[in-house]
């Protein structure tokens, strides 16, 4: 991969301002100010605003830091320009007073008089189809953000069952999106996260009961797959919600007589629950809430 210069980077800062229409002025030498030089003038009411632009292709957390904590107390306007920069760095860099260009597609410069903050058109090419669009790179992205520790190729190949040459073209694309770090298997977080949720367009479907399953009911339970027996190796049904957050100590205002709200295994289970327990009318006017199954489907 190639470096990106400092010239290059003020160049593609200075096509950027230009097309916004802000009124800028640089040299190949540097604008000489007060304080020293500036890559970047804009001119607004009348004052000139120096602006000093930085240049890191793929910064990480504690590069920015680094960089903010060396200029804290310069007068003069910062910008970063980078090939990728995470929510995390701008979050810092916002913190800092610092504009920055994600060549993705992202400006951001928050001037005395000048208030930008918008999508452009990306500088840097973006790769029409993702690996996460395929279930290998979907497989290999929730196996990273599962794990508690760095992982091996081979390791994730084990993990997920796919082909290890399929494991590397995963992370390389991956890495091209910047969602993996470079040269290594650990996620770019919350990005990869992001970016994989968006990828599952999922449906959800509700049923409303009116009544719940009961311990002895087996002549009706046995068609329900609670998978009670097999509750680590089989699907079966999830408290979720309220209740089951609950249940694992959040503290939540519940009255007693909550509704559980279960995940289901699949739509089957779901049409078979209620011809077996009934469905709650939806908009009546019930004598207490009814208990609720849903099924997600991808």
């Amino acid at each position: 991969m190639t470096q990106i210069t400092a010239t290059e980077g003020v160049a593609d800062l200075l096509d950027v301002l230009g097309r916004l229409d802000l009124p800028v002025t640089s040299s190949r030498e540097g604008v000489p100010v007060a304080d020293g030089m500036a890559d970047l003038l804009i001119h607004i009411d009348g004052e000139d605003q120096p602006i000093v632009v930085e240049v890191k292709r793929f910064p990480s957390p504690a590069g920015v830091r680094q960089l903010v904590t060396r200029y804290r107390g310069n007068p003069a306007h910062h910008v970063l320009v980078a090939d990728r920069l995470t929510s995390m760095d701008k979050e810092m860099l916002e913190q800092a007073g610092w504009g920055y260009l994600d060549r993705r597609g992202h400006i951001r410069l928050w001037l005395d008089r000048v208030r930008v903050d918008t999508r452009v058109d990306p500088l840097v090419e973006v790769s029409r189809r993702s690996p996460l669009d395929t279930g290998t790179g979907q497989a290999v992205a929730v196996c990273l953000l599962a794990a508690p520790g760095p992982l091996t190729v081979r390791g994730i190949a084990k993990e997920t069952g796919v082909a290890v040459s399929s494991v590397s073209t995963a992370l390389a694309g991956l890495r091209a999106e910047v969602l993996v770090r470079e040269s290594s298997t650990e996620p770019v977080g919350p990005e990869l996260f992001w970016a994989l949720a968006g990828r599952w367009g999922v449906r959800e479907r509700l049923v409303s009961l009116t009544q719940m399953p009961r311990p002895g009911d087996a002549g009706r339970t046995s068609q329900l797959g609670l998978g009670l027996d097999t509750i680590e190796k089989s699907p079966g049904w999830a408290l979720r919600g309220d209740v089951a957050a609950a249940m694992w100590g959040a503290p939540l205002p519940l009255q007693g007589d909550a509704p559980p709200d279960f995940f289901v295994p699949d739509d089957r289970t779901l049409r078979i629950a209620k011809q077996l327990y009934g469905e709650a009318p939806a908009n009546a006017a019930a004598p207490r809430p009814s208990p609720s199954l849903r099924c997600v489907m991808s």
